[in-house]
């Protein structure tokens, strides 16, 4: 009886040791998952910045030009379907209340002074930043205010 409880405590320990080893696993591959998916946001991202560059050059460019108006709408169509991807994947532009940065998501790339406004006021977002939830999947570069 003795030997077969035994048994019993070898194979639950098993399977104990083995139920580990899958929980691990599986935190393995969503930690995994995330970063293909965080891989695959900053790919779309990427291609969302390029067509607003391509925009910002075509408006200054070209100013009131009627071809240039039609490729600025195309391109800002095809942005608006990017960010829906994102959005269906719950992406989604960071905001920053009060026009100021936010520490730890925005990254100042330049800082001028301004006296009329208070320190860390955004002047111009120079690139948008994204969250996922409460996840930064890419911080804001950002020009503010600085005294």
């Amino acid at each position: 009886m003795e030997n077969e409880i035994h048994k019993i405590e070898l194979l639950l320990k098993k399977q104990l040791s083995n139920n580990l080893d899958l929980k691990n696993k599986v935190k393995e591959l969503e930690l995994e998952k995330q970063d293909i998916m965080k891989d695959f946001f900053l790919s779309i991202i990427k291609i969302i910045d390029r067509f607003e560059n391509k925009e910002e050059n075509l408006k200054e460019k070209h100013l009131g030009d009627e071809k240039a108006t039609k490729v600025i709408k195309s391109y800002s169509s095809i942005k608006k379907q990017l960010l829906n991807i994102l959005k269906k994947h719950g992406v989604t532009l960071l905001e920053f209340p009060e026009n100021r940065l936010i520490v730890g998501f925005s990254k100042v790339v330049e800082t001028e002074p301004d006296r009329t406004k208070n320190d860390d006021t955004i002047i111009s977002i120079v690139k948008n930043g994204y969250i996922r939830g409460s996840e930064l999947i890419r911080e804001a570069e950002l020009i503010v205010v600085k005294n």
